[in-house]
C-alpha cells in the first residue's frame, strides 16, 4: 500500500474532522467490552441494488434476531422466531484440554479487567484479555460487536505519520432511523490494520462507511463504498440493552431422567398382617 502524503487524506480539508472528534470515534470503537453486558437487536444486508439478501438458513430468512449475553452465551432466531443456533454449554469448567493448552486460554473475559480511560469516560488503551468469542456463528458478528480493529488497541505512535490503523476520511454525529446517536465515517485501511479476524475483516480493500451507536460502542451499520463487494451493506438495529437474560434462553433443555439401577429403596409394609383399620380402606366404612 502506498504511504499517503496528507494532501489526499480528506476530499474537503476545510470540513475536515477536527483532533478531538476523530480522538472520540477511536476511543468508542475500543470501549465496546465495557459498554454493555447484554444485547439484542436485528441484522440485515442488502446488495448494491439495496436488494434484500437472504441469509443461508433453512427458510432464507431476510433478517435475524440475535441475543447475546456476554461473555459467551448466543441465540439466533429467523424471522419466524425459529431457533437456527444457541450456546450449548454456559460458563464451560477449567478441565484438561484448558491446563494443556496456551495461555491464551486463561485469559480473563474484559469486564473483569481495568481499560485506561480517556476524558470522555471511553478507553484509550485496553488491556490483554479474552475478547474473541469463538461461539460466534458468524466471523463478521465479532467485528460488528467490538470494531476495535478500526483503531487498534491503543494509540498510535506519535512518531509516526499515520500512526492509525484506519484512516477517517470523513466522520460526523449523526442520529440514525431508530433515533439512537452514532457516529459515522468513511475509513480506509492503514498500514497497521490487522482484522479482528482474518477471514472477516471489518474494512473492505477500498472505503468503507462504518457507524458506530454511541452508546454501546458496536457497528450498527458497515457498507462497502469500492472495491471487492462495492455496494453491500450490513445493518443493526439494537432493540434491547442490558436486559436480564435466563440461561434458558440460550442453552438446549436438558432431559431429567432417573437412572433406575441408583433407584432408592423405598420401605414397603408387610402385608401379611393387616394394620387396625384395614378393613375401612378394603370394604368401605366399618358397621
Amino acid at each position: 500500500m502506498a504511504q499517503l502524503d496528507g494532501t489526499g487524506v480528506f476530499p474537503d480539508p476545510e470540513h475536515a474532522p477536527g483532533k478531538e472528534l476523530m480522538g472520540h470515534f477511536r476511543r468508542l470503537a475500543r470501549s465496546s467490552p465495557w459498554l454493555w453486558d447484554t444485547v439484542q437487536f436485528t441484522i440485515a444486508a442488502t446488495d448494491a441494488g439495496q436488494r434484500t439478501l437472504a441469509f443461508a438458513t433453512p427458510g432464507l430468512a431476510k433478517h435475524l434476531t440475535v441475543l447475546i449475553r456476554r461473555p459467551d452465551a448466543i441465540r439466533v432466531e429467523d424471522d419466524a422466531g425459529a431457533v437456527l443456533f444457541r450456546t450449548e454449554h454456559i460458563n464451560d469448567s477449567r478441565d484438561g484440554r484448558f491446563v494443556a493448552a496456551t495461555r491464551k486460554s486463561w485469559l480473563l473475559p474484559p469486564q473483569l479487567l481495568s481499560p485506561v480511560y480517556g476524558d470522555d469516560g471511553l478507553v484509550s488503551r485496553r488491556p490483554e484479555a479474552a475478547y474473541v468469542n469463538e461461539l460466534m456463528p458468524v466471523g463478521l458478528w465479532s467485528a460488528f460487536l467490538d470494531p476495535v480493529e478500526v483503531a487498534g488497541f491503543a494509540p498510535g505512535p506519535a512518531d509516526m505519520a499515520f500512526p492509525h490503523p484506519s484512516t477517517i476520511r470523513s466522520l460526523r454525529a449523526i442520529i440514525d432511523e431508530a433515533g439512537r446517536e452514532c457516529l459515522e465515517a468513511v475509513l480506509s485501511r492503514g498500514h497497521s490494520y490487522t482484522p479482528l479476524l482474518p477471514e472477516a475483516p471489518l474494512l473492505g480493500t477500498g472505503m468503507t462507511r462504518i457507524r458506530l451507536d454511541r452508546a454501546t460502542g458496536i457497528c450498527v451499520l458497515r457498507t462497502v463504498l469500492d472495491g471487492p463487494g462495492a455496494g453491500v451493506e450490513h445493518r443493526i438495529l439494537i432493540t434491547a440493552t442490558d436486559q436480564y437474560m435466563i440461561d434458558g434462553l440460550f442453552t438446549q433443555p436438558q432431559a431429567s431422567l432417573s437412572d433406575m439401577r441408583l433407584a432408592p429403596r423405598w420401605p414397603i409394609p408387610d402385608l401379611t398382617e393387616d394394620p387396625p383399620d384395614a378393613a375401612r380402606h378394603r370394604d368401605g366404612p366399618a358397621a
